[in-house]
């Protein structure tokens, strides 16, 4: 069998696996907010946007995985069908428990073998603060599976992207990724509907991935000049968005503000890794400069990699394994952490694909804390993210680096480059 067998059955195995497991264990129940950015956990994993309808209320979109929900017939009227359960408690924090305003309802989902998603709406009292919290619990009745998610609202008026609601043309249903194909064709929706122009600006960037997490990092957020601005013609506050040119897109009503929305497209296969530049890109954390870029600049970069992995396995069977494990993480990465760069450059998709899901998340106003838990040993590794001031999404958190990242840091790589996935 040639090496390049190895990659062959990775791009296969990670263009139709992006919703299979990216950890070796099998699904656990779990009891921490750790579920979220974990596929394999026994938990629902929805999707949320809000946006601003007007000054009175916002709409929370919703869309929940019908493979994750438990169909049935024993009720009433014998059709096969799904009960979802919403409860959601506004509070002006996380650490605040003084309700704002708070409800609960159901609806029930009829199977559809075509349907791969469902999407549902609440419709949220606006509260009269810049900054507060949704803590919201969902359960699916049937199969005793639930979510428990924290939604940051932003209605400062600094024309964030909860400002804005991008719509698929073809059928006008909510689009939840900030990434987008070349063939859509997108509808961007602003709050005020009596918006004449909005301004688009094009950056043609490649960013580079998360430095370790003991150096510093100095790039918060996209702070560079666009390669291209124009203006587009809205009508009742909504404009048509379609590009041949992969790339960012920040979008904005309000020209004299510092936000807007973020789209991007880096690939038409995005957040999949199917080219072999994005595979070797996507080793940097395990890769000296020097491997990197021999890595890189390799005239064949396919056996570059089978050629790595198979020296940290010194078996195939392995080697398939391990690296599957690895770019599936980088897959994930890109599928939860996407912000004005790939999710796996990230601050987050860093330490997601080096140390894998947390074992516990605690939220904050305008941070994260993840925890990886040594029960062994009794001891922990915390990572705080934080969302910058200047970030224009809100999926762009940095990590708060220190050097006493270092020791555990190099055991992981070093855990990797032997052939074993790292556990803390």
């Amino acid at each position: 069998m040639k090496k390049n067998i190895i990659y062959k059955l990775l791009t296969v195995s990670i263009f139709f696996n992006l919703f299979s497991a990216c950890v070796t264990q099998k699904p656990q129940r779990t009891k921490t907010n750790a579920s979220q950015y974990n596929p394999t956990s026994f938990v629902l994993h929805p999707k949320f946007k809000v946006f601003h309808v007007s000054d009175s209320y916002s709409k929370l979109y919703i869309k929940l995985f019908t493979n994750e929900l438990r169909f049935s017939s024993a009720n009433a009227d014998k059709v096969n069908q799904a009960v979802i359960k919403i409860t959601y408690k506004i509070k002006p924090s996380v650490k605040n428990n003084l309700i704002l305003d708070s409800a609960k309802t159901s609806f029930t989902v009829k199977k559809n073998p075509n349907q791969t998603s469902i999407i549902t709406f609440l419709k949220l009292k606006n509260i009269k603060e810049k900054h507060y919290i949704v803590e919201i619990m969902l359960t699916d009745v049937y199969a005793d599976k639930r979510s428990h998610s924290f939604i940051r609202i932003n209605n400062s008026g600094d024309d964030n992207e909860q400002y804005y609601l991008s719509l698929k043309a073809k059928n006008q249903k909510p689009v939840f990724n900030e990434y987008f194909r070349l063939s859509d064709s997108l509808l961007i929706r602003y709050k005020n509907t009596s918006v004449s122009t909005m301004q688009i600006k094009y950056f043609n960037n490649h960013f580079p991935e998360a430095l370790k997490p003991s150096k510093i990092q100095d790039i918060s957020s996209l702070q560079l000049n666009p390669d291209s601005v124009w203006n587009v013609t809205a009508h009742s506050g909504q404009i048509s968005f379609k590009t041949k040119r992969k790339g960012l897109y920040l979008i904005k009503a309000d020209t004299l503000k510092h936000k807007g929305l973020l789209k991007v497209n880096f690939s038409n296969t995005y957040p999949l890794l199917t080219k072999s530049y994005e595979l070797a890109e996507a080793t940097k954390y395990l890769l000296s400069d020097e491997e990197y870029q021999k890595m890189i600049h390799s005239d064949n970069k396919k056996l570059s990699i089978d050629n790595f992995w198979l020296q940290a396995t010194k078996n195939k069977e392995r080697a398939r394994e391990i690296l599957k494990i690895w770019y599936n993480r980088a897959i994930y990465a890109n599928y939860y952490f996407t912000s004005y760069k790939e999710g796996w450059k990230t601050d987050r998709g860093m330490i997601y694909m080096m140390f894998g899901p947390p074992d516990d998340i605690k939220n904050f106003d305008d941070a994260e804390k993840w925890v990886y838990i040594n029960t062994k040993e009794n001891k922990k590794a915390e990572f705080i993210f934080i969302i910058p001031q200047s970030a224009i999404s809100g999926n762009d958190f940095e990590l708060l680096r220190d050097a006493k990242y270092i020791t555990v840091w190099n055991r992981a790589v070093k855990s990797w480059r032997s052939g074993i996935v790292y556990r803390y």
